[in-house]
């Protein structure tokens, strides 16, 4: 097939956050299954490097598009524009692609064009008139709505951020549920996000179900620790404000907990972006470790006694657990950080609580008996291995564009 392929952000080996991450892989199995791709992006921020770099790697075509106006006023803008329609990318960056003659010449040799992140289906959601027959499909790896819906429940009712939450809630609603509605095929990574598609009005027919692809790797052993102590790891993009959140939250409340029991626990914080807090924090505890950018994560997870994911914030199937468990490590999360793998398989080394003290405690039991947790987890890896497979994932996807859900 001939696809056009629309993305917030062209993906690239090395790229420091997990969305870009399966972007990559997901354009690695179109060109082995033969598909002739053409990559579409707006011209923001990291769009022209990230072309370069992919070009290098695969065989597609690269189309960056940038708007003609630009300068601060044109930014402060896009932010409103943003602020008020969160699911419309904003209007200048839509009007240079959908402008763009090299663009619609992709779009009408077209078999099928798919959009990565929602966001850039409204984008797709306009193509089509370029081509009105071609297919078009979602890849949905968040739920932009359970998102502001969280926000929303944590607002003073009556004030300024409650009345604005109260408007971006009715418009994302409605605005996704119409995005998706008029979409061939919307693909979600867990049959929680398959449920929350339906509530928007989406035929039960027209959602897939896609868990994306983890690397096997090899199954990480039991450390004996750093210096003596045990060590708990939290991964993250921390230029993202879901991490930044959690991770703030980990720090003042949780490691605390944590170190009232037991002083001699080190908590490492890996990822890009790290806050001036977070460097703070890091400067002043020895058994803190605040990484930056990495250029692997493996020597991290080599070292870990245990997984934590304090997230509070945020929607869909978070990869950076999905990783932990497809290496048989000991995870502790929230239930936010857990979604769209509690109940959908073997999860015994993935324990869930959202209180403070209830992952200090989590934590601890962990540290405890370290032997028991990593033979929970170890089932849970089985499971994890089968169901996030890389080598099964070409011939999903395969059938997930054509609308069926796959049985392998």
């Amino acid at each position: 097939m001939r696809i056009v392929s629309v993305m917030a952000h062209v993906p690239y080996a090395g790229i420091p956050h997990a969305g870009g991450q399966y972007v990559l892989a997901h354009l690695r199995a179109l060109r082995a299954l033969g598909h002739e791709v053409t990559v579409i992006a707006p011209g923001w921020r990291g769009n022209a490097d990230g072309a370069r770099l992919l070009r290098s790697e695969l065989d597609v075509e690269v189309l960056v598009c940038g708007p003609t106006t630009a300068g601060r006023w044109s930014r402060w803008v896009d932010t409103q524009q943003i602020r008020v329609f969160p699911v419309r990318p904003p209007l200048r960056h839509r009007r240079a692609i959908l402008t763009s003659p090299e663009v619609r010449a992709a779009v009408a040799r077209a078999d099928l064009i798919e959009a990565h992140w929602t966001e850039m289906g409204w984008i797709t959601r306009a193509l089509r008139r370029s081509s009105p027959r071609v297919r078009r499909v979602v890849i949905a790896q968040d739920m932009i709505v359970q998102t502001y819906e969280r926000i929303f429940a944590g607002t003073r009712r009556g004030s300024f951020s409650w009345l604005l939450g109260l408007w971006r809630n009715l418009s994302v609603r409605r605005d996704e549920g119409r995005l998706y509605r008029s979409m061939d095929t919307v693909v979600v990574f867990s049959e929680k996000d398959a449920r929350y598609v339906r509530r928007l009005g989406v035929g039960a027919e027209d959602v897939v179900v896609l868990r994306p692809p983890f690397p096997g790797g090899v199954e990480s052993r039991m450390p004996v620790g750093h210096g003596g102590s045990a060590t708990v790891l939290f991964v993250g993009a921390f230029f993202r404000d879901v991490n930044q959140q959690a991770a703030e939250w980990l720090i003042e409340e949780i490691v605390p907990l944590v170190r009232a029991e037991r002083r001699d626990v080190r908590f490492v914080l890996a990822g890009a972006g790290p806050t001036e807090s977070m460097l703070a924090a890091a400067a002043a505890d020895p058994l803190i470790e605040v990484t930056g950018e990495v250029a692997s994560l493996e020597p991290f997870y080599d070292a870990a006694t245990a997984v934590v994911v304090p997230l509070r914030m945020g929607a869909g199937l978070k990869f950076k657990t999905v990783e932990a468990m497809m290496r048989g490590i000991p995870v502790v999360s929230t239930a936010v950080g857990a979604e769209g793998l509690t109940g959908e398989g073997e999860t015994a080394g993935l324990v869930v609580v959202d209180e403070a003290q209830g992952i200090a405690s989590a934590l601890l039991r962990v540290l405890a008996d370290p032997v028991a947790a990593w033979d929970a987890a170890r089932s849970t890896r089985e499971w994890a291995q089968s169901a996030f497979s890389m080598q099964t994932y070409p011939a999903r996807l395969q059938d997930a564009l054509r609308g069926r859900a796959a049985e392998r």
